[in-house]
């Protein structure tokens, strides 16, 4: 029996604030901005497969409501007037022509964008040259989220979501 291999998969991002709770408040109601509050997420590591495929949340083929939903998740919770932020980058790794995958980073915390996007970058970069510099490293793509919380706790998030496998 071989394991199931992530496939197609779209980003999102998304931001929640309430004034009762972080999980069952901020958190959810980020996850309903960015299209997701439908499903059970559950979170991968930082590897996509080579054969992986990024779509349009539009194309996605979305798993039955109360379902598994596989994501590669950033997620940021804070409290009233901190400015939040979650981001994804990641980046295909190439042995000189071939993708032989993609390497994931994932970003959260108290920080602006600016903030996000230099550690976002920063990350990408070290854990490429400390565990793949032998293969070379695509064009990194962002997905990021920044948030002030206006209620008593917040919530920012930015997610890869699989929606197929082979």
């Amino acid at each position: 029996m071989e394991n199931r291999v992530p496939f197609e998969f779209f980003s999102t991002t998304g931001a929640g604030d309430s004034h009762n709770e972080i999980h069952a408040g901020s958190f959810h109601i980020a996850l309903h901005e960015a299209g997701i509050s439908d499903y059970n997420i559950m979170t991968y590591s930082s590897v996509l497969p080579a054969c992986a495929k990024r779509i349009e949340k539009s194309e996605a083929q979305l798993p039955q409501f109360g379902s598994e939903l596989m994501t590669i998740m950033a997620c940021a919770h804070g409290r009233k007037g901190e400015t939040i932020s979650a981001g994804v980058v990641f980046g295909w790794l190439y042995d000189g022509e071939t993708k032989v995958g993609g390497l994931v980073c994932e970003v959260s915390g108290t920080m602006n964008e600016n903030s996000l996007l230099i550690k976002l970058h920063s990350s990408l970069h070290e854990l490429h040259e400390r565990t793949y510099g032998h293969l070379k490293l695509g064009s990194p793509e962002l997905i990021t989220k920044t948030h002030f919380v206006k209620d008593t706790h917040g919530t920012a998030l930015a997610a890869l979501c699989f929606t197929s496998f082979k």
